[in-house]
């Protein structure tokens, strides 16, 4: 058997969707980017008192490295439901939650093409409402080399265009895999280039939650 055949039998599977988000079957992880098919993403977003939670990706991934990006995301396999995305959580902050306990925001859509990496993915998103301390979380090295939090309403500030730059602060993890207290200064293409509107429609979701809405239109 070809080297290239083994490696497509042993890759992850995804369910792929027609544009209206319509199942037509499944494709290996490295399809579906190659060929830019519709899949699933889950993300979750969790915030405290206003501030939202931002993981930083690691300096080693493929795709959009040491960028910052939602608190918790990962793509759903073939079978999977949005409610096994939450195993993201725990696997990449190192915190066990209830699918309960989250609410669902709504389903988003992102399509983005960078150096040959074709992203289209349909994104099931949640919000967690949570006190968690930074500093107690356990960031998966080979996805996770920061965790920072910021204002909401800073957030749409730079998104929106009225300031260039703002602050987050949070933790590290350093080479010894434990947390150390950092501050940073960042700009709209210190995250993941997923457009504007992506954030924007988050944050402002998220403003809503914080302002007495706790159920939404899915």
């Amino acid at each position: 058997m070809p080297n290239n055949e083994r490696k497509l039998m042993t890759e992850e599977l995804i369910d792929i969707y027609d544009e209206n988000m319509n199942p037509i079957g499944t494709a290996p992880r490295s399809q579906v980017h190659k060929e830019g098919l519709w899949h699933k993403a889950f993300h979750c977003w969790i915030a405290r008192n206003n501030k939202v939670i931002f993981q930083q990706r690691s300096f080693q991934k493929i795709e959009s490295p040491g960028l910052l990006g939602v608190s918790a995301a990962g793509h759903l396999s073939t079978g999977e439901a949005p409610k096994d995305g939450i195993r993201e959580i725990e696997e990449e902050l190192g915190i066990k939650v209830d699918f309960d306990k989250l609410t669902k925001l709504y389903t988003g859509t992102h399509a983005g093409n960078k150096n040959n990496y074709i992203n289209n993915e349909f994104n099931p998103t949640y919000l967690l409402e949570s006190e968690i301390d930074l500093a107690e979380l356990k960031l998966q090295p080979e996805e996770v080399d920061g965790i920072y939090e910021a204002e909401v309403e800073n957030i749409l500030k730079l998104f929106r265009g009225e300031v260039n730059f703002i602050k987050l602060s949070g933790y590290k993890r350093t080479a010894e895999n434990s947390l150390e207290k950092s501050e940073i200064k960042v700009k709209r293409e210190d995250f993941e280039p997923k457009g504007s509107e992506f954030y924007i429609k988050a944050m402002e979701t998220i403003k809503r939650y914080f302002n007495g809405q706790k159920t939404f239109e899915n």
